[in-house]
């Protein structure tokens, strides 16, 4: 967890002297695994979170002793404090979820500008971020696959707005055919009405299909690079098809 996303998270700011150092501990011991502290350390950390530096004879006097003290010297690491046992129970309780966090995705429109076309539907929202996130971490092969997958949501959104999805639905009427047999429709559709950047869906299609299905092929970022200027033309165009701009 970055800084400010644990001032964000935590409202430090509005907190007594010894809360903070509670929670700056805390934080330095979730990020390092570090349970040692010192006042060097605890002065450095209120300093790297903006906070002025403490008096250290008195803010240690004051986390040690007394009824509100949370850190207690250590006996196994001579001159250093460590949490009291209850207070880091009490701290794991109620932050430490914090740092367990499965449902955030860390990006910042590395491919698809998250400004632009995050906040329509939360599953959208999550499909962009997870392929922004893959491409800044170098899984070109798990972008490809979801760009691939996105182009297919959005596309039958598309056809759900126009209230034509009956075209591509599969025999059973409840669900759709294939990406392919899609396509193939999509680009000669005149209800949709698709501008040329049409003549570029097989390309989308195949980039996910070669990552998920051929043996030996693997994505490199190129692969990504040489088809995401168009890729954005078509999402944004999908995207006032579908009703989503």
């Amino acid at each position: 967890m970055e800084i400010l996303e644990c001032i964000n998270a935590i409202d430090i700011a509005a907190m007594n002297e010894i809360d903070k150092t509670k929670i700056l501990c805390f934080f330095h011991f979730k990020e390092t695994g570090e349970k040692y502290f010192n006042m060097v350390l605890i002065s450095n950390l209120f300093q790297k979170f903006g906070f002025n530096p403490p008096n250290t004879s008195r803010l240690k006097e004051k986390i040690t002793k007394g009824k509100n003290k949370v850190l207690m010297i250590s006996k196994e690491n001579k001159g250093s404090l460590e949490f009291i046992p209850l207070i880091l129970q009490k701290l794991e309780k109620e932050y430490g979820l914090l740092w367990n966090d499965t449902i955030s995705i860390e990006s910042n429109s590395e491919i698809l500008d998250e400004m632009k076309f995050c906040g329509k539907r939360h599953y959208l929202d999550r499909l962009i971020k997870q392929i922004n996130h893959t491409y800044k971490n170098n899984c070109y092969d798990a972008c490809a696959i979801l760009l691939r997958r996105l182009f297919e949501v959005v596309l039958v959104l598309a056809y759900q707005h126009t209230n034509i999805d009956d075209e591509i639905k599969d025999s059973s009427g409840k669900g759709y055919v294939m990406l392919e047999q899609i396509v193939t429709n999509a680009k000669v559709n005149s209800t949709l009405k698709l501008s040329r950047i049409k003549n570029e869906f097989d390309t989308f299609r195949k980039i996910g299909n070669f990552s998920a299905h051929n043996i030996t092929y693997t994505a490199g970022k190129k692969d990504i690079d040489d088809i995401k200027l168009n890729y954005r033309v078509m999402l944004e165009e999908l995207y006032s098809k579908a009703g989503l701009i």
